[in-house]
């Protein structure tokens, strides 16, 4: 799985601008992009780009969205 690809995904789905920019180590739930609507809209990002399923534990899990990465990558894997 390519980071850039991912980022990109992730960027399209939760509607942040090109020039915002994401350390992956920020803490999720610190950012103003991130809510329990945008966890829902990435649980869909990972069924329909890469065809995988993530728990709501999951979701709770990834603090980062390096984490998120990381649990992406691992399902798909």
């Amino acid at each position: 799985m390519d980071w850039k690809n991912f980022e990109e995904n992730v960027r399209e789905t939760l509607e942040i601008d090109d020039n915002v920019v994401i350390n992956k180590d920020d803490v999720l739930e610190d950012t103003e992009y991130w809510s329990s609507m945008h966890a829902l809209l990435i649980m869909a990002l990972a069924e329909s780009e890469y065809d995988i399923s993530l728990t709501g534990e999951e979701l709770r899990n990834s603090k980062t969205l390096n984490d998120l990465f990381i649990l992406f990558e691992s399902k798909a894997g």
